[in-house]
């Protein structure tokens, strides 16, 4: 990780690298521009020359589109500029790194804000299971030219470091081991994490409380664990007047063995990353708590389940009754996390908010449709779907909207039960579908369950972002880095604090 540093004046000139920033039109006024001609450096985006005896670094500034695109995201991206510099350095020994001014970021404080997060969050991996020798965190103090460090204010500081810190905790229980992360450590990592802060009131539910409410989707899907189900409900609440009510729901299957029908041929490796959409929550949340909100009510709920083998497994053919009343056929165990899902988002009705969106990594299907690179987007409210998209658009993180089509609608509808838990569809369209399963979970005019006691039923504005690609991967993301990547959380972050902001 990072740390801003201001007095340069106690370090020796060798004891400091210096990063300079350029732009393709810059290299002929250049001192080394010999150098640079003979390392055949152009200066493009992203590239870097490293002129060791000097201890100085180039790094390109000029981003020129090789082809017509109508790609959002074919653009200068600072977020993984900064990634890029801590990759290129990552065998240099160094701990000490000065930003020289440019015009480009010293005149933007975003690009500025991202090039420096970016730098933060490749400098970051989680070591815990190294020997200190093969670490591969980095350290690196940052030093800044005068014009740069003017940009780093009070305001500046806090944003950054409370985002930074939400990624990292965002990643780091996406890369963490099953073992500990599980439906019975993760309310007291809440408790660490949002406990002590006075914006957040937390709710949790134990396993008997669950059953209590009648959430099957939960229950059924948790049972074969020895790690009993477990819910967390926390609200941020704002300084002032509630104009704004959001609800983040996060799907939090610690490991997904696939139930009794069991994952094969290495499909169950990386599954301790079926969690990744209540992490992602739970990082906007903890970014969220230590900026505060001044309008904007903000609410997570994430229910966590394995879904382990026993024999009180839940089986193919059973069929469920979920919180809201609404009966599941369970054709496939291995769909697990739109039945925990469907409970969570009929919770997040009982808030009467203005939006939800939840994040899973969902289906396979998505990442065959969009690749490990994107973020599959998908809803049923227009304006909302405009609003994160733009929002991702301006971050970088690369989002592809997909409307859910009304005529699949009828492939996940059962005979026995209400719905099923696969669509009929078998592995056609598959993120759509199950996208259209979640929808019966945010209109309460599918509700049937009469303890809820609703009396004027309504359909909510509603996100669903299936990250099942883009939440962990190999090198298919802006950080460039094995794992867990953190995406989504300051799309989210920043869409939210956009919104306090009216």
């Amino acid at each position: 990780m990072i740390n801003f540093k201001t007095e340069k004046n106690d370090l020796k000139p060798s004891d400091i690298w210096s990063v300079e920033p350029i732009e393709t039109t810059q290299i002929e006024t250049l001192e080394n521009k010999e150098i640079l001609d003979r390392l055949e450096f152009k200066a493009k985006f992203g590239e870097v020359a490293i002129l060791p005896e000097s201890k100085k670094i180039y790094l390109g500034l000029t981003f020129e589109a090789k082809q017509k695109s109508a790609d959002p995201f074919y653009k200068a991206n600072y977020y993984n500029l900064g990634a890029v510099l801590v990759r290129k350095i990552s065998k240099l020994k160094l701990e000490n790194l000065l930003i020289q001014d440019t015009e480009v970021l010293s005149s933007n404080t975003r690009k500025f804000f991202d090039f420096i997060l970016g730098i933060s969050q490749a400098s970051w991996s989680l070591d815990t299971y190294l020997p200190i020798d093969q670490a591969k965190s980095k350290n690196i103090n940052l030093y800044f030219d005068s014009s740069l460090e003017a940009l780093i204010t009070t305001e500046f500081l806090t944003n950054f470091e409370a985002l930074n810190k939400g990624i990292t905790l965002t990643r780091s229980l996406v890369d963490d081991i099953p073992e500990f992360i599980n439906p019975q450590t993760l309310p007291k990592i809440v408790d660490t994490e949002l406990g002590n802060n006075e914006n957040v009131n937390l709710k949790h539910y134990n396993y008997a409380q669950i059953q209590e409410l009648g959430m099957e989707g939960i229950t059924f899907v948790g049972r074969a664990s020895r790690y009993e189900p477990s819910m967390i409900h926390a609200i941020i609440k704002p300084q002032g007047d509630i104009k704004h009510k959001i609800c983040l729901v996060g799907k939090g299957v610690t490991y997904d063995s696939g139930g009794l029908d069991i994952k094969t041929d290495g499909h169950m490796k990386t599954m301790k990353s079926d969690m990744a959409g209540s992490a992602t929550m739970f990082g906007v949340i903890k970014t969220l708590s230590e900026i505060g909100l001044q309008n904007t009510e903000v609410h997570w709920i994430s229910a966590w389940v394995e879904n382990m083998v026993d024999g009180s497994s839940y089986k193919s053919d059973d069929i469920l009754t979920t919180y809201s009343g609404q009966t599941v056929e369970i054709w496939n165990t291995d769909a697990e996390g739109r039945l925990t899902l469907a409970d969570a988002l009929t919770l997040a009705t009982l808030q009467n908010p203005d939006y939800i969106v939840d994040a899973a990594t969902l289906t396979g299907a998505a990442v065959v449709a969009v690749s490990e690179y994107y973020t599959a987007m998908m809803g049923n409210d227009k304006d909302l779907i405009n609003q994160l998209e733009q929002t991702f658009i301006l971050e970088g993180e690369k989002t592809v909207h997909t409307p859910l089509p009304e005529v699949l609608r009828s492939k996940v509808k059962g005979d026995l039960g209400e719905l099923i838990n696969i669509s009929t569809l078998g592995r056609y369209a598959g993120h759509l579908t199950a996208g259209l399963f979640l929808s019966h979970f945010v209109d309460q005019k599918n509700f049937r369950n009469p303890k809820l006691k609703i009396e004027n039923p309504k359909a909510f504005a509603w996100v669903h972002l299936d990250i099942a690609g883009s939440a962990m991967n190999k090198g298919m993301n802006d950080l460039e880095a094995n794992g867990a990547t953190g995406q989504s959380v300051r799309s989210l972050v920043n869409w939210i604090l956009d919104m306090d902001k009216k």
